[in-house]
């Protein structure tokens, strides 16, 4: 069945419903020969419906008719316009409400389309025939709000601790109340050298009326001269929000897993909610809720639940030639033991995140700050440092250059980028220090 035809049936099957909730205008004609000649001579219909204007100026069902009429011939823009004036005069105009509907999904605006949809389902005075056809319509539009994307990419790179080992050769430990200088084995030491990588990720996304849904999974190998030195990581990300432009809220499930040396050594599973207070010309302010369990397969005693509550600022500038967006992130942490033996018990402290992105050249230059904070609530173990309480802090700073190479396809980019991170610790074995830098192409990514 053509598309003409289903527009001519769906006007047919609604016309009962529009003239029992239309008032007649004294001025304006009889319509009803009109809908006759709908389908077969539309542009006929269209020029005779043209010159009773000045008569039915204030009749809802003339601009829904010639408005449909219109839809028929595909003059999209003559026939919202008309549609818009049907349901100006007359918000209740079933007819008008369908075929301005289907204008919105012509034109792209899916979720506008699926909305109105629903209204018109709810409705009680929706003739006989008319719910199927709508929830038919429905089910098939909702198939193209769903998209899909995937994408990967390769790297070359070099890092000066692969094995995030801590600093220095040597270790002091507090025996029998004295300190005591170990040597540090060279397998324990830091050890840099090059590195190939490739990662790869896929993203599906739903459009719905009320909700908007993300499925994502991304994973990230990195090889290099020595097995025991190769890393793993893969993870998988459920996003649920509001359908808007600037949804309200977010909130976030996710699954990570990192393998090290071809063993698994940690996974976690996270839940975050995300709600906006409040905006502000290009700004957003949000709190932010979030729940963590961390698991280390080689260590279950370190095994924990990491909770935090903060507030975030997004700011999106996207005519500036500064910076086209800039974030900050500031949460209190608690790290909560899941075991009675995890060494230091529970810990507690603080996160700030800083993260901007600005154009440079031909590409965007992306930078992000990371600052952790977080205190043992008991002493850590008699043999290090005399039984002090473990105090960390956490810097680490990630900078990344894009740069399109549309020789090499519509989303090919070249990427460098250069990680540092610096823990600072009242226990030597857990100050560590490290920098690696890396340049590659991604499709997609």
């Amino acid at each position: 069945m053509s598309v003409r035809i289903k527009r001519v049936l769906i006007l047919s099957g609604g016309l009962g419903w529009l003239l029992a909730s239309q008032l007649s205008i004294a001025l304006c004609p009889d319509l009803g020969s009109f809908y006759q000649r709908l389908g077969a001579a539309d542009e006929a219909v269209s020029r005779d419906l043209s010159t009773l204007l000045d008569e039915c100026y204030s009749n809802s069902e003339y601009f829904a008719l010639l408005g449909a009429v219109q839809l028929n011939m595909d003059d999209l823009f003559s026939a919202l316009e008309n549609l818009e004036r049907s349901l100006l005069l007359d918000p209740n105009n079933g007819s008008a409400a369908m075929d301005y509907a289907e204008i919105l999904y012509r034109q792209g605006q899916v979720t506008s389309a699926l909305e109105m949809n629903e209204l018109l389902a709810a409705r009680d005075d929706l003739p006989e025939g008319l719910y199927q056809v709508i929830r038919q319509r429905a089910r098939r539009w909702s198939r193209s709000a769903v998209s899909l994307s995937a994408g990967f990419g390769i790297a070359a790179g070099y890092d000066n601790n692969l094995n995030s080992a801590p600093l220095g050769e040597q270790l002091t430990l507090t025996l029998s109340g004295r300190p005591v200088s170990l040597e540090v084995s060279p397998e324990f030491r830091a050890n840099s050298g090059e590195y190939s990588s490739a990662l790869g990720g896929f993203t599906r996304s739903r459009e719905g009326v009320k909700f908007r849904s993300r499925v994502s999974g991304s994973f990230r190998g990195r090889f290099g001269n020595s097995a025991k030195y190769e890393m793993l990581q893969g993870s998988a990300l459920y996003t649920l929000s509001e359908t808007s432009e600037n949804p309200r809220w977010n909130t976030f499930f996710g699954l990570d897993h990192l393998n090290f040396g071809r063993n698994s050594i940690f996974s976690s599973s996270t839940l975050k909610a995300v709600y906006r207070l409040a905006g502000l010309n290009n700004c957003s302010v949000y709190a932010a809720i979030a729940a963590q369990y961390q698991h280390f397969h080689k260590q279950v005693s370190l095994s924990g639940i990491e909770s935090s509550a903060g507030s975030e600022l997004d700011c999106r500038l996207p005519e500036s030639p500064v910076l086209q967006r800039f974030g900050v992130a500031l949460s209190a942490l608690k790290n909560g033991a899941t075991r009675s033996d995890r060494l230091g018990e529970d810990r507690a402290g603080w996160r700030l995140n800083l993260a901007a992105q600005r154009p440079l050249g031909r590409g965007r230059l992306q930078m992000q700050f990371t600052h952790t904070k977080l205190d043992d609530e008991t002493g850590y173990s008699s043999i290090f440092s005399d039984g002090a309480k473990r105090q960390e802090s956490l810097n680490s700073v990630y900078v990344r250059y894009l740069l399109p190479l549309s020789r090499l396809g519509r989303s090919a980019q070249l990427s460098a980028s250069v990680y540092y991170n610096s823990q600072r610790s009242t226990i030597e074995l857990f100050r560590t220090r490290g920098t690696s830098a890396e340049i590659g192409i991604n499709w997609g990514i």
